[in-house]
């Protein structure tokens, strides 16, 4: 057991080892007085973080600082702050006695936006069109562009469980809407390929992921609940 004693502000790398051997060595970041909080955070534009000060009661004296109010705006007391245009900059909290900073990263805020369809998840009878998830920016002034291009949609789509199904990508040309099609699979194809289904719940929440092919960090998601159909196997036999 050791007692450290802290001198002054700022930060130390603490080595523990035995008998002074490297290799027998741990290591240890100490910082050493009042800091921000969160440090160094990311987020998408559009979203909203409150920041604080920990390890100091001067809070309620200071006031808070954004470089670049086209990246984050602040609210000088309150430390909440709203991410609104791309980049990154520092915030700032000022007090008497404290001067502290942090920098802060702001990526693109589009995402996609899955919505379910309403009627209900099924594969008896099979849907030979599959089932229609849409698929959108949240933000309205953005766009997917689809003309003309020769590569087919610019975007996936994931079935999670995988087992259930399969999804892929749908453009209406008619009205320029996306879709991801949902196909699930026969109750022929589960009970031969999945042999423990049987022992599972007639239903299961099943989720359509869309991600963008070239940027696959702009993504969205919608789930839905599927009722699994009975295959009919042999006359007289059911089996679920």
């Amino acid at each position: 057991m050791f007692c450290l004693k802290a001198m002054r502000h700022g930060r130390a790398l603490l080595r523990v080892s035995i008998d002074n051997h490297p290799q027998k060595s741990d290591y240890m970041l100490i910082s050493v007085g009042a800091y921000v909080h969160p440090q160094n955070p990311v987020l998408h534009q559009g979203s909203s973080i409150n920041f604080s000060v920990v390890g100091s009661d001067d809070q309620a004296s200071g006031h808070w600082h954004s470089v670049n109010e086209s990246v984050i705006v602040l609210h000088t007391q309150s430390g909440q702050a709203e991410a609104v245009g791309e980049g990154s900059t520092q915030v700032s909290f000022e007090s008497s006695n404290v001067k502290l900073r942090t920098t802060v990263t702001v990526l693109p805020g589009s995402t996609l936006v899955v919505d379910a369809p309403k009627e209900m998840l099924t594969n008896v009878p099979f849907p030979s069109q599959g089932f229609s998830f849409s698929v959108k920016f949240s933000d309205t002034n953005d766009k997917i562009n689809t003309v003309g291009s020769s590569k087919g949609a610019p975007y996936d789509c994931r079935v999670d469980p995988p087992f259930v199904g399969y999804a892929k990508p749908w453009i209406d040309l008619d009205t320029g809407n996306l879709f991801c099609l949902f196909f699930p699979y026969s109750p022929e194809h589960l009970v031969r390929t999945i042999p423990k289904l049987k022992d599972m719940k007639p239903y299961i929440y099943v989720s359509i992921n869309a991600s963008m092919k070239e940027h696959s960090h702009v993504s969205g998601s919608a789930s839905a609940l599927f009722v699994g159909g009975f295959s009919i196997m042999q006359m007289g036999k059911v089996i679920d």
